[in-house]
């Protein structure tokens, strides 16, 4: 297959997410409302606190990360999510693709989606709030939001994953599993807070060592950025074995054709 064929798969992955999404009203929400009011609330919070510019960066780009998160996120879920409540998983795998394909394909349109969302949380922190997240050159803020995106990649594996092994019941992880990434990796609050079980959990989440990495852009501390980014890569590989193995898996057992029924 020439590269062109090799090139189509990965966008029409892409390209099935633009049109659900450009045809649902709530696309809006999800890119202008939901991320405007967290950011505002935890914005909001520091005015109230009156905490120093130190604690207001920390505050703000865990804010900002679990906002591209949570977007980026939904648009790899949403690979399953979207032929499970219409009920054509089926027609997905009819076609020659593996499960990168579908990832890759849909982690596109989350990373010009989540693109779009951090642009504005900027511009936002910036003229309300006097943060300049860019203030560290662009170098930190694309290894930030690369990240990101892998973190992203990730939960949106797991939530295919589970779609495949437990069926429509498992649509519940594609809200839930960001809400623990919240719990335990540091988002408004250093890890050293937590319990000792809690503190190795967020040792284990790359999105860790991320946020610890562009906070020192803004509050010099020590972080392991390497280790970080050796976490993200190796769970993405291992979900997309996993996830190939759940479509193999899925089809032998038949709960591919039951949520396609």
């Amino acid at each position: 297959m020439n590269w062109r064929g090799k090139l189509n798969k990965y966008l029409a992955s892409a390209y099935k997410n633009w049109i659900i999404s450009k045809r649902n009203i709530f696309t809006i929400f999800e890119i202008f409302f939901w991320p405007m009011i967290s950011l505002l609330s935890i914005g909001l919070l520091t005015r109230f606190l009156k905490v120093d510019e130190g604690m207001v960066s920390f505050l703000l780009v865990g804010a900002i990360a679990l906002t591209i998160l949570q977007v980026a996120q939904i648009d790899v879920a949403y690979v399953l999510l979207f032929d499970m409540w219409s009920k054509s998983i089926k027609n997905t795998f009819i076609a020659p693709v593996r499960s990168y394909h579908l990832v890759f394909g849909a982690l596109l349109f989350g990373i010009v989606r989540g693109s779009v969302v951090f642009f504005i949380l900027v511009l936002v922190s910036h003229y309300l709030f006097g943060f300049n997240f860019l203030a560290g050159g662009p170098l930190p803020v694309l290894i930030f939001l690369a990240g990101v995106f892998a973190v992203s990649a990730v939960i949106g594996i797991i939530v295919c994953i589970s779609i495949l092994t437990f069926g429509q019941k498992a649509d519940v992880a594609a809200w839930s599993l960001s809400g623990l990434i919240l719990l335990v990796s540091g988002i408004y609050y250093p890890v050293d807070v937590l319990p000792a079980p809690l503190q190795a959990a967020a040792r284990a989440i790359p999105l860790t060592y991320f946020l610890e990495y562009y906070r020192s852009v803004f509050i010099p501390e020590p972080h392991n950025l390497a280790l970080g980014a050796t976490l993200a890569g190796l769970y993405l590989v291992v979900g997309l074995i996993l996830f190939d193995r759940a479509i193999e898996r899925a089809r032998t057992t038949g709960i591919m054709l039951r949520l396609s029924e």
